[in-house]
C-alpha cells in the first residue's frame, strides 16, 4: 500500500467500540435519570391502575326479516331483491352499537348516581389508599374538563353534567368486536364492580335490542298501507264502469271481430275500386283512340267523278280580262301612261292575268256520298263513353263506400285506444292494489313482531358475571417501561452527542481546528495525579525535542479563546516541569492583568510586578521571586494604574522579552482569553510560540476556530492545543481491554 493511501486512511475518521462506550459512559447520567424517570412514571401507574372486571356477551345476527324491512315511501315502484351481505348486517348492527343514544338509554336505565356510587369500591385498605391517591388526579380531570366544556353548556344543571359524564364513561369502558367471516358480535363492559360491569352490559343489550327493532321499523306503515288499500279498491271500481259505459254506448262488445270484418270489407272494396279504376282507364283509352280515328277519316267520300266539263270562270275572267285592257286603250287616249288611272287599270289586267293563267280551260266533276267506316265509328264511339260513363259511376259509388268504411274503422281505433287504456290502467290499479294487499299483511305482521319484540337478533350468551379481575399486564408494563428507559436513555446519549459541537478528544481538535494536539491533560484528581504530571511531562518533551537548539523558539504564550478555560493552571505546571528539568532558569510572566491568578499558585506578592515593570520602563528587575528550589521565577501581575493597553504598550514589551532572554533559558506567559483582552493578540505575535488552551467538553469548535484565525492572521505562531479537564469516562481497565 502507497505512502498516499496510508495517509488518506488515517484521515479518515474510524469509528470503533470505543466511541460507542465513550458515548454511554459520558452521558451517563443522563441515561440513569431518564430511565429512573420512565420506571418510576411505570411504576407510579401501576400502583394507580385499580383491578376492572370484564363482564361480556355474544350477539347472534341472523339474514331475518329486518334485512327486508318494509319501506311504504317504496312501496309503488319497483324494488330489485337485493339480498344484503353479512357484512354490511355486521356493519350496520356495529352503528347501532356504538351509538350514543344506546349508552343514554342505559344510564336513564341504571341512573348515573348508582353507576358512580358503584363505580370505585373503597372497602378495603387497598382501594380506601388508592382512592386518595386517585382523588387528586379526578379533581384535576374534572376542573379540565369544566374548562374545556363548550359554551353552551355552561347553563346545564349538575345532574345533567353527570348525566353526560356517565355516558362517556360507558362509551369508554364498552367494548365491541367482530371476528371476520363469522355472524357474531362479542360484546364487553370493563368496571371496577363486577355486579355493576354485568348490569351495565345487559341494560345495553336491552336498549340495544329496543333501538333495533325501532330502527328496522317504519312508524305508520300499517295505517298507511290500509289508507292505500281503500284508495285503490275504489280506483278500480271506478275505471271498470268507465269501460262498461265506453262499450255501452259506442255499441262495440266484440272490438276484435268487428273490427276483423271491417277491414276485410275494406280489403275487398279496394279490390273491386282497383278493377273498375283499370275498366275506366281502359275504356277513358279506347274514347281516346275512337276519337283521334274519327278526327282522321272524312265523313263522305267520292261517289263520281265527270271530266270535259267547261270551266265557265275561266270564260268570264277571260272577259273581264278584255273588258280592262279596253278601258286602257281609252285612257290611254285621253292621258299619258304614268296618270293614276291608267295605272290602277294596269294593275287589275296584271292581277286578272295572273288568276286567269291558273285556271285551266276545261274541269271535273265530282260526286260525294257518306262514309261508312266514319259512320261505325262513331257508333263505337257512343258506345264506348256510354260504357266509361258508368264505370266513373261504379267508382263514385266504391270510393264512397271504401270512405265510410274506413271512418269506421278511425272510429274503432279511436275507441279501441281509449279502451286499452283503460284495460292497462284498470291492470295497473290491480297490481298496485295486490301489492298493496300483500304489503299490508305484512305491516300487519310487522306491527305483530313489534308488539312481540321479535327481531332477528339472537342472544348467544347473556352478560357474565366476573369473577376474577381481568389481567393488568403489569409484568408487561414493567417489561415496557423497562424497555422504553433504557432504549430512550441510549436515544438521548446519542442525541446530545450529536447536538454537542465541544471539543472532547484530540482528534476532534485536529480534525475541526487543523492543529495538532500538544498534550491532553485530565482533571486534577488524586487517583489521576501520576497521569496528570504525566501530560506536562509529554507537554515539556514536546518543547525540548521540537525546539531543542533552536535560540528563536524560547518564549511561549499560552492563552485560551474565554475565561476559566485554565491557562494559569496550564501555564503555571508547565513552567514547573521546565524548572524541574534543570537546564536553565525559567520565567514565568503573569500577563493577565485583569485577573492574576499565578500569585496564588506560588504564593508570591501581587504588586509589585509586571504593572510596575512596565510602568517604570522595564528597569526594576527586584520584581521577580523565586517561588522555590528548582521552580521557576515568577513576574506577577502587579497592580495596573493605568489602562491594560497603556501598561502592555508592545514596545515597551518587546524590550522587557529582550532583557529577560538574556536571563533565562524558557519564558512563559500566562495571557488573558483572545475574546476578553485586546492587547493579547499584540502579546501573543511578539512570543516565539502560541499555545491554546481549551477546555474538553465545554469549548465549542466553532469559537475555537475563531480564536485561531485571529491568532494566524496577526502572523503569531500557533503551535497547538493543550487539550484541558480532560474527562476519561470509559473505566481504565474497559478501555484497555477494548
Amino acid at each position: 500500500m502507497s505512502k498516499e493511501m496510508v495517509e488518506i486512511e488515517k484521515a479518515i475518521p474510524q469509528s470503533s467500540l470505543r466511541d460507542l462506550y465513550y458515548i454511554l459512559f459520558r452521558h451517563k447520567r443522563k441515561i440513569i435519570v431518564f430511565f429512573l424517570a420512565v420506571m418510576i412514571v411505570t411504576a407510579v401507574g401501576i400502583v394507580l391502575t385499580t383491578e376492572a372486571y370484564l363482564s361480556e356477551a355474544k350477539l347472534l345476527v341472523r339474514l331475518g326479516r329486518e334485512n327486508v324491512t318494509l319501506d311504504p315511501t317504496a312501496a309503488t315502484g319497483t324494488i330489485a331483491p337485493i339480498r344484503p351481505s353479512y357484512e354490511s348486517v355486521i356493519n350496520t348492527e356495529l352503528d347501532i352499537l356504538r351509538s350514543q343514544e344506546i349508552a343514554e338509554m342505559a344510564v336513564d336505565a341504571i341512573g348515573p348516581e348508582v353507576l358512580f356510587n358503584k363505580e370505585h369500591p373503597v372497602n378495603s385498605i387497598t382501594g380506601k389508599t388508592i382512592a386518595k391517591i386517585k382523588r387528586p388526579a379526578y379533581i384535576l380531570a374534572k376542573r379540565l374538563r369544566k374548562l374545556l366544556r363548550p359554551p353552551s353548556d355552561a347553563g346545564t344543571s349538575g345532574s345533567s353534567s353527570k348525566r353526560d359524564r356517565a355516558v362517556w364513561m360507558i362509551m369508554d369502558n364498552f367494548q365491541i368486536q367482530t371476528q371476520k367471516f363469522s355472524s357474531t358480535i362479542s360484546l364487553a363492559y370493563k368496571s371496577q364492580n363486577p355486579k355493576l360491569a354485568q348490569e351495565v352490559l345487559a341494560k345495553l343489550i336491552d336498549s340495544y335490542l329496543e333501538k333495533h327493532i325501532t330502527v328496522h321499523q317504519t312508524p305508520g306503515s300499517h295505517q298507511f298501507f290500509i289508507q292505500q288499500t281503500e284508495y285503490l279498491r275504489g280506483r278500480l271500481t271506478q275505471l271498470e264502469d268507465e269501460l262498461r259505459n265506453m262499450r255501452n254506448e259506442t255499441g262495440i262488445s266484440l272490438l276484435d271481430e268487428q273490427h276483423r270484418l271491417t277491414l276485410g270489407n275494406i280489403s275487398t272494396l279496394e279490390k273491386n275500386l282497383d278493377a273498375t279504376e283499370i275498366a275506366l282507364a281502359a275504356s277513358t283509352a279506347t274514347v281516346e283512340a275512337l276519337h283521334k280515328t274519327l278526327a282522321e277519316i272524312p265523313d263522305t267520300v267520292v261517289a263520281t267523278i265527270t271530266e270535259g266539263l267547261p270551266n265557265v270562270a275561266a270564260d268570264g275572267m277571260r272577259q273581264r280580262l278584255y273588258d280592262l285592257q279596253l278601258q286602257e286603250q281609252d285612257l290611254l287616249s285621253k292621258y299619258e301612261p304614268e296618270s293614276r288611272h291608267v295605272q290602277d287599270i294596269h294593275r287589275q289586267i296584271v292581277a286578272a292575268q295572273a288568276l286567269l293563267s291558273q285556271e285551266k280551260s276545261e274541269r271535273t266533276q265530282l260526286t260525294k256520298g257518306l262514309n261508312t267506316t266514319y259512320v261505325d265509328l262513331q257508333s263505337s264511339l257512343l258506345s264506348e263513353q256510354a260504357s266509361m260513363s258508368s264505370l266513373q259511376a261504379q267508382v263514385e259509388v266504391i270510393k264512397t263506400k271504401l270512405a265510410s268504411a274506413r271512418g269506421e274503422v278511425s272510429t274503432r281505433n279511436d275507441v279501441e285506444v281509449k279502451v286499452k287504456a283503460l284495460t292497462r290502467e284498470i291492470e295497473v290499479q290491480q297490481a298496485n292494489y295486490r301489492k298493496y294487499s300483500e304489503n299490508l299483511e305484512q305491516a300487519r305482521i310487522d306491527d305483530a313482531l313489534e308488539s312481540g319484540k321479535i327481531s332477528n337478533i339472537g342472544i348467544l350468551q347473556a352478560a357474565t358475571l366476573p369473577v376474577r379481575p381481568i389481567s393488568s399486564r403489569k409484568m408487561l408494563t414493567l417489561f415496557l417501561g423497562l424497555v422504553l428507559g433504557m432504549l430512550g436513555g441510549i436515544g438521548l446519549a446519542f442525541f446530545c452527542e450529536y447536538t454537542d459541537h465541544s471539543i472532547r478528544t484530540p482528534e476532534q481538535a485536529e480534525e475541526k481546528l487543523g492543529l495538532s494536539t500538544l498534550t491532553c491533560i485530565p482533571i486534577s484528581r488524586k487517583a489521576r495525579i501520576k497521569k496528570y504530571n504525566e501530560a506536562f511531562d509529554v507537554l515539556r518533551e514536546q518543547f525540548l525535542s521540537g525546539f531543542q537548539g533552536s535560540k528563536k523558539l524560547r518564549v511561549f504564550a499560552i492563552t485560551s479563546s474565554r475565561r476559566h478555560e485554565g491557562v494559569s493552571t496550564v501555564a503555571a505546571n508547565l513552567a514547573l516541569s521546565l524548572a524541574w528539568l534543570g537546564q536553565g532558569d525559567v520565567l514565568l510572566i503573569d500577563a493577565n492583568l485583569g485577573h492574576p491568578m499565578v500569585h496564588k499558585m506560588f504564593k508570591t506578592k501581587l504588586s509589585p510586578g509586571l504593572a510596575e515593570t512596565l510602568a517604570n520602563g522595564g528597569g526594576n528587575g527586584n520584581v521577580i521571586s523565586h517561588s522555590r528550589v528548582h521552580g521557576p521565577h515568577v513576574l506577577s501581575a502587579g497592580v495596573a494604574k493605568r489602562s491594560f493597553s497603556v501598561i502592555l504598550d508592545s514596545s515597551e514589551f518587546r524590550k522587557l522579552l529582550n532583557a529577560m532572554k538574556k536571563a533565562y533559558r524558557f519564558i512563559v506567559l500566562d495571557l488573558p482569553a483572545v475574546n476578553e483582552a485586546s492587547w493579547t493578540i499584540r502579546l501573543a505575535r511578539l512570543c516565539d510560540g502560541v499555545c491554546l488552551v481549551v477546555e474538553a467538553e465545554r469549548s465549542r469548535w466553532e469559537v475555537v476556530d475563531r480564536t485561531k484565525e485571529q491568532l494566524l492572521r496577526s502572523n503569531a505562531n500557533v503551535l497547538g492545543v493543550i487539550l484541558n479537564k480532560r474527562k476519561l469516562h470509559i473505566p481504565e481497565w474497559l478501555y484497555r481491554t477494548l
